[in-house]
């Protein structure tokens, strides 16, 4: 059992939203821009509401707000120029468990010098309270979102646009929306039970006269049935296209610990199998299968396209394999023979299959060894909504724990997926190969409201890719949420959101030993949402160390014609002892629209920034810290040894500072300031992201010392939970 404590052990938790009687006084936006500058035509590089006019003190940030009223006034007035007037269409909202998204489609606004600004409220009465700005994500939409809220509540959304050539009425719209419930509804129907040496000819309604097989019971599937699988050993690959409904679901769970789905060939596992011994250290075997994966007791075995390269073990321990034919071949790195191994060779492809169905939910299974072909998964959700992964255990599958092809409103929680051997690989063997796997990844058209959460994601070569290729079949934006998960020992990106993505948001997860933390290469159209996350020790894989490539905590490279979307990065601790590690590394090539940064954690042991990609930015409020000497930045061909060269060359981090952050225990995973920590109440206030109507200014980084925003819920108390994984 692991147990994984998310206060001390992840030191972020998860919000809940305060009180909705608590009305913001007003905000402090020391870096708002003042009446003149809404007025003006943004400049074309510059995100809309993100320009920069200086930096007012504390105290002086509610201008912001009477010049936004001010400017609304004028263009529902009509007073500017018409030409180029715009008209607010339409308003949507959608939401998922403690966020969502707000999309403003409009009209008009030949010069896009409009702006659109977002406030809510619980409930359909009260005041408003201010939101963050929506982003403009092309000529017609702006989009944003709400952190922070509570499940299963109604709430309201009022978006005002702003044009100095003047807006035709109404320039405000209100959107009603609910969060969704947070608990899961129990079937009531029927139960099924399954066991080892039981007999598909049965009902399966008795106890005492189970079904034997999974998928037996998959085929007499009604909604409202649960299906209680007793611990044991199947060997089977299960296809569900039944579905349950809202008020009667249909659940696969397992009775107790050790309910396992098991890919592999029985045989071949259980030994005495004849292995004959062949050149250069290899063994082969005889199969009358196909297969694309293998594991033995010390880990996962490389596949290799040759015998030769098998011979040469290049990718690294503890072994390979190579099919040629119907001949399985394997060699291990410390030369012992198959007879002292536990092997696992795969002959099915998937282990659950939810076959555009509906609230179907999978529970408390173990999951191993799929993976015959070269896309092998432990769950597909393919064209599936509604339904849920939870509390499973995945290890060792080919290309996916899970694979949510399609479908809305998924949730995949409280799941241990990993991998064995891939991050002592060479990254260029396994890149390209059938090792570049995910612990949880989405394809094709994914729908709205997926939740990736509290996951234990560790050892695959990617830990998340949470957007398919297309736009949702219905709608524009994504409305993806990952937070709260943890994200360890991946080779390669821990986050993957690359692809269409429309309001990702990841928030609250703690992420260790990557070499990135988080890829957005390219992340399009966005606005993608990078919020209140622990990056630990990113570099320190053997790709950022032997195989020679750049770490950092977010990648904008790619090889793509589609641009980086909007990418807004607030409140997250990025820490690193790797050696010559830089923070942020902007690289070469890759289009982007614009990043935004506000108080964050940016502690290296090189190069706090370095920055060859002309992607537009906007850091300010950022703690810098380079725990080594040398410089502190490179930026577009000049160096810049110190924060304030750094100012006077870039323009960047006007009111940022260097200085040790001053953690708790960085290294042991705590990233609570220190009482003496120049991060507490250093942070801006950022409307809808960190703004409360009590207490100090924020905190820099990810967790609040004083606890006010970061587990200050409703009732004012400070909750501690843990997640266990079965």
């Amino acid at each position: 059992m692991a147990t994984h404590n998310w206060r001390r052990g992840a030191a972020v938790l998860a919000r809940v939203m305060r009180d909705p009687a608590e009305v913001a006084a007003p905000l402090d936006l020391p870096d708002a821009p003042d009446s003149a500058e809404i007025a003006a035509a943004p400049d074309s590089a510059s995100p809309p509401f993100f320009r920069r006019p200086g930096h007012a003190p504390a105290g002086q940030s509610d201008r912001w707000l009477t010049a936004l009223a001010g400017a609304v006034a004028l263009a529902v007035s009509g007073s500017a120029a018409a030409q180029s007037a715009s008209t607010l269409v339409a308003v949507a909202a959608h939401g998922n468990f403690h966020a969502a998204g707000v999309v403003a489609t409009i009209s008009g606004d030949v010069d896009g010098d409009a702006s659109a600004l977002l406030e809510w409220r619980r409930g359909a009465s009260g005041a408003f309270r201010p939101g963050h700005p929506l982003v403009r994500v092309d000529a017609t939409r702006f989009v944003g979102s709400l952190f922070e809220l509570a499940p299963g509540v109604a709430h309201q959304v009022r978006i005002t646009l702003v044009d100095p050539d003047g807006v035709t009425a109404p320039a405000t719209r209100t959107a009603d929306f609910a969060t969704r419930p947070p608990g899961l509804r129990e079937p009531t129907v029927r139960i099924l039970f399954v066991a080892p040496g039981g007999n598909d000819g049965n009902p399966g309604t008795d106890p005492g006269a189970p079904l034997a097989t999974i998928q037996a019971a998959a085929t007499r599937l009604a909604p409202g049935d649960r299906v209680s699988i007793a611990p044991g050993t199947y060997r089977e690959s299960v296809v569900v296209t039944t579905s349950g409904t809202a008020a009667q679901p249909i659940v696969f769970r397992g009775s107790g610990p050790g309910v396992v789905l098991d890919g592999a060939d029985a045989a071949i596992a259980a030994g005495g199998v004849p292995w004959t011994s062949g050149a250069g250290g290899t063994w082969s075997l005889a199969i009358a299968f196909a297969t694309g994966h293998a594991v033995t007791d010390q880990g996962r075995l490389f596949r290799y396209d040759s015998l030769a390269d098998l011979q040469a073990l290049a990718a690294g321990p503890p072994g390979g394999f190579f099919v040629d034919g119907s001949t399985l071949r394997v060699k291990f790195s410390d030369g012992s023979p198959p007879a002292a191994r536990t092997i696992h060779v795969a002959r099915l492809e998937d282990g659950l299959r939810l076959d555009g169905v509906s609230h179907v939910r999978v529970e408390n299974l173990e999951i191993r060894h799929y993976g015959a072909g070269d896309y092998g998964k432990g769950i597909y959700l393919r064209f599936a909504s509604d339904s849920a992964v939870r509390n499973c255990r995945i290890h060792e599958v080919g290309a996916a724990g899970v694979w949510v092809k399609g479908g809305a409103r998924n949730l995949i929680e409280g799941n241990e997926i990993l991998d064995t051997s891939i991050p002592g690989w060479d990254w260029n063997w396994t890149k390209g190969s059938s090792a570049e796997n995910n612990a949880i990844v989405f394809t094709d058209d994914i729908g709205r409201g997926n939740v990736v959460r509290r996951n234990d994601l560790r050892g695959t070569f990617n830990g998340v890719g949470p957007c398919g290729s297309l736009p949702p079949p219905a709608g524009f934006t994504s409305e993806t949420d990952l937070y709260e998960n943890l994200l360890s020992d991946h080779n390669d990106d821990a986050f993957e959101p690359e692809g269409w993505c429309a309001n990702v948001r990841m928030w609250d997860n703690v992420i260790a030993d990557v070499h990135m933390a988080f890829a957005v290469a390219p992340a399009y159209p966005g606005p993608t949402w990078i919020v209140r996350n622990v990056a630990r020790d990113f570099g320190s894989t053997r790709t950022s160390q032997q195989d020679g490539y750049t770490a950092s905590v977010l990648k904008i490279n790619s090889g793509y014609p589609q641009p980086v979307g909007p990418l807004l990065v607030y409140h997250n601790s990025f820490w690193t002892s790797a050696p010559n590690t830089p923070a942020l590394a902007l690289l070469n090539p890759g289009e982007s629209t614009w990043i935004r940064a506000r108080n964050n954690v940016f502690a290296a042991t090189s190069d706090v920034f370095y920055k060859v990609n002309p992607v537009t930015v906007d850091f300010d409020r950022d703690a810098l810290w380079r725990s080594t000497s040398g410089r502190l930045a490179y930026w577009e061909g000049a160096t810049y040894p110190s924060l304030p060269d750094l100012r006077a060359g870039s323009g960047q981090e006007l009111s940022g500072f260097f200085a040790d952050p001053a953690f708790a225990a960085p290294a042991a995973g705590d990233f609570t300031p220190l009482p003496s920590s120049p991060l507490v109440d250093s942070g801006a206030v950022l409307p809808g992201v960190n703004d409360s109507p009590i207490g100090d200014p924020p905190d820099i980084g990810a967790v609040e010392r004083s606890e006010i925003f970061a587990d200050g819920f409703d009732e004012g108390s400070a909750v501690r939970w843990s997640l266990t994984f079965p």
